[in-house]
């Protein structure tokens, strides 16, 4: 629940925000990262190190979003980790240590390394860092000729501002209302025209 409603303030509230009102992405990726990272910064153990490593990941997220659409990639990876981090391993996630896991790392045999941080975990290492880096990297190189994955609800968005009779009666409700529908429309249009490629 916390990695989700993570991702639902950064990745799909404030990026999304962001990218429509700005025609660089760079300004939704890295702003979107910002504040990801800020919202870690109070976590116990917490470096520069750590921050860059947040920042990255967090960008890998929304490059994600950028070139495949891809939110519930983001959602599952963020939940995944946190939780095999915590609950199985016992390791420190972001500075913070689960009471219950399945196997623990004994405070007193722990040691800083490459890839490990006693205080902040796996984040906190610089040779995670490096790996995030290159797969920024190598996902800039694979997709570069790619373009922007279609933005489904700024089409449902338009869709139902092409729609709405600018009557000065019309409510906040009946945008709303609005909205959905024509989201809805669209989803139900590409569902169909998944099934009819797939046959």
């Amino acid at each position: 629940i916390q990695s989700s409603s993570e991702e639902l303030t950064d990745r799909i509230y404030l990026y999304q925000k962001l990218r429509r009102r700005y025609r660089n992405p760079l300004v939704a990726i890295l702003f979107s990262a910002t504040v990801f990272m800020a919202m870690h910064m109070a976590n116990p153990g917490f470096t520069v190190v750590a921050g860059s490593q947040i920042f990255l990941v967090a960008i890998i997220f929304s490059l994600f979003v950028y070139y495949y659409d891809g939110i519930w990639v983001a959602f599952w990876f963020h939940a995944a980790w946190n939780y095999t981090q915590n609950i199985i391993f016992g390791l420190p996630n972001s500075g913070i240590i689960s009471e219950y896991s399945i196997f623990r790392l004994e405070a007193a045999s722990a040691r800083n390394g490459l890839f490990y941080n006693v205080n902040f975990g796996v984040e906190g290492s610089v040779g995670s860092s490096l790996v995030l880096v290159v797969v920024i990297v190598v996902m800039i190189i694979i997709n570069r000729k790619k373009h922007e994955k279609r933005d489904y609800w700024a089409e449902a968005e338009k869709a139902a501002a092409e729609t709405a009779a600018p009557a000065s009666g019309v409510t906040l409700h009946d945008n709303i209302i609005l909205v959905s529908h024509s989201g809805y429309k669209l989803i139900k249009s590409n569902i169909k025209g998944f099934k009819k490629n797939t046959e």
